[in-house]
């Protein structure tokens, strides 16, 4: 998938360069690529309190007609989803957590396009479809979720719970 990340990547700079979406985008997302992506997309957020960093890429940053910012995701897919996975939604939902941080206005909003494969075309040309999905996104949630996992990681080792998913993981692992 990294390598089909650096080429969607090269093909949404064509765009910006030009300031206007790529065409698959038309008429589905209501604004731009924002023209300069900080740090190659890099937001970072410095919790003084408990003295930690939680940061991220964004694959993409869209500024809305009205001058707020949306974080932009790429998923490579099988299939359309029936519904935003909880893993794609903590991560929105942080992004959007470390651009309100960083100082880009947002309205809780950011999008995830699917690209899924369709077919492969004599010259050995893939055809994908993309599926864009908005979706609400809750930055204190994700403020939350960074705040427990500190306090998680901050605690010693809980013992060995026979009804734990987890627990029962890691014993095949002998990790204990």
């Amino acid at each position: 998938a990294m390598g089909l990340d650096r080429v969607i990547k090269n093909y949404f700079d064509q765009y910006r360069s030009k300031n206007i979406l790529p065409p698959f985008l038309n008429g589905k997302i209501p604004g731009k690529l924002i023209t300069n992506l900080p740090r190659k997309g890099w937001l970072d957020f410095i919790d003084s309190k408990y003295e930690v960093r939680l940061g991220g890429y964004l694959d993409e940053c869209i500024e809305l007609n009205d001058k707020c910012f949306a974080a932009f995701d790429h998923k490579t897919r099988g299939r359309a989803p029936d519904s935003i996975h909880k893993a794609y939604q903590l991560q929105m939902d942080v992004y959007t957590f470390l651009l309100e941080e960083n100082k880009f206005p947002n309205r809780n909003t950011a999008y995830i396009v699917y690209y899924i494969p369709k077919k492969i075309i004599p010259e050995f040309e893939f055809e994908f479809e993309a599926l864009v999905k908005e979706i609400t996104t809750d930055p204190k949630r994700a403020k939350s979720v960074f705040h427990e996992a500190i306090d998680a990681l901050r605690n010693p080792i809980p013992p060995i719970n026979k009804d734990c998913e987890f627990c029962k993981w890691t014993a095949t692992l002998e990790i204990r």
